[in-house]
């Protein structure tokens, strides 16, 4: 009696089990069951892929710069202003991997007040610093006072001397100071910090001083060529 009453109502066609879908048996109509199904997770992974082949290829097929260089300052620095000192350096650098022209790369830190972003530039430097991967820097006169001058104790000096004599070196002969110079002047430079420190990195004190010490020659030779103005060639040893 109970099942009738909870069946009232219902006819034999409601009861009837719905069939069983049939597969397609056409290699078209497989096709289009399949993008039915699953046409937005095909996407969604045709996508991911796409994304890891081009970043993938970039990263094979990325020319390493002859120089690499750290300018460590408070604020962001805009890409023209970048380019534009990358340029005015490749002029007086050298074809160090012989692939027919000189390149320099400028690594940007911006140690702003910004909890997250400046807190990930400010440990950007603190690793390019331990490692010694690069030893070319340039630093603002403040996001120097704060982050170098703190090392140096027990007399040791970040900077290398420079051994060279040219208007603007400072720090007993082991950075020079743009302040003033024609290169400060350019136009991309207007919103620039007024004093910037170029220097290069004492091989004191780095783990792999054999890498380092070759580094840092061709970090001097690039900034002693710079400032007397003397333009390396390829041959330059």
């Amino acid at each position: 009696m109970a099942r009738e009453w909870v069946l009232r109502g219902l006819s034999e066609d409601d009861l009837r089990p719905e069939p069983k879908a049939q597969p397609p048996k056409t290699p078209r109509g497989k096709i289009e069951n399949y993008w039915y199904h699953y046409k937005w997770h095909t996407i969604a992974i045709t996508a991911t892929i796409v994304v890891l082949v081009i970043l993938i290829g970039q990263l094979v097929t990325r020319d390493n710069p002859d120089y690499t260089i750290v300018l460590a300052t408070q604020n962001y620095i805009i890409d023209t202003a970048k380019d534009k000192l990358e340029t005015a350096l490749e002029a007086y650098g050298r074809d160090i991997d012989g692939d027919g022209k000189v390149e320099v790369r400028i690594d940007s830190i911006a140690l702003t007040n910004d909890a997250q972003l400046g807190g990930a530039n400010q440990q950007k430097l603190v690793v390019h610093i331990a490692s010694a991967d690069i030893m070319f820097f340039i630093f603002q006169k403040e996001a120097f006072e704060n982050n170098i001058r703190p090392l140096e104790k027990d007399g040791f000096k970040f900077f290398d001397k420079l051994g060279v004599q040219a208007e603007g070196i400072e720090g007993d002969g082991r950075y020079w100071n743009w302040s003033g110079s024609d290169l400060r002047k350019a136009d991309e430079f207007s919103a620039m910090p007024e004093d910037l420190y170029f220097g290069v990195r004492s091989v004191s004190g780095t783990s792999d001083k054999k890498k380092s010490k070759e580094m840092s020659q061709q970090s001097l030779e690039l900034l002693r060529a710079f400032l007397t103005k003397t333009p390396l060639t390829s041959k330059t040893n």
